[in-house]
């Protein structure tokens, strides 16, 4: 084997980790969400709303502000009075408007419907059907394509 194939090997198993990794994270959000549409529900209580600013720095290194609703919520379960901080499964960074928007859905004092966790009912959340915020498939594909393809042309063309 020579050292260009087994380069070839290297970065298309990289690749392909890569790619697995965010299919991973996409697949859990999509299913997490699909399993909160069957929780029950019950009546909560919004304690808190406000949108907050995430300040950090994406992957060019560019420095970025992203806007989170802070929404907090209290409900209970069989008497036992818990607390929830989700609105959605997924990421939850958005820009100023629609999460000002989220905010004032869930402003203080409504009362939404919280769906839990029946085995674990310290986990809820109050919008189980959003789609929005829960990564694409797409980058997995792309990285386990793109290793198969490195893979592939390293073992037919080798150099």
């Amino acid at each position: 084997m020579t050292s260009s194939t087994l380069l070839s090997i290297v970065f298309m198993l990289g690749l392909i980790a890569i790619g697995v990794i965010f299919m991973y994270k996409s697949v859990k959000g999509r299913l997490k969400s699909k399993q909160a549409q069957s929780w029950p529900k019950v009546k909560g209580l919004v304690l808190s709303s406000e949108v907050e600013e995430d300040r950090y720095r994406n992957p060019t290194g560019k420095a970025t502000i992203a806007f989170i609703p802070g929404v907090v919520y209290e409900y209970n379960v069989n008497g036992q009075p818990y607390t929830g901080k989700n609105v959605i499964f997924g990421q939850t960074n958005y820009d100023y408007i629609i999460a000002s928007r989220i905010c004032e859905k869930f402003s203080v004092d409504e009362t939404p419907d919280v769906y839990y966790n029946p085995q674990n009912p310290a986990e809820s959340v109050l919008v189980p059907k959003a789609t929005e915020g829960l990564r694409s498939l797409v980058p997995g594909i792309f990285f386990i394509f793109s290793g198969l393809m490195i893979g592939l042309f390293g073992f037919l063309f080798p150099y």
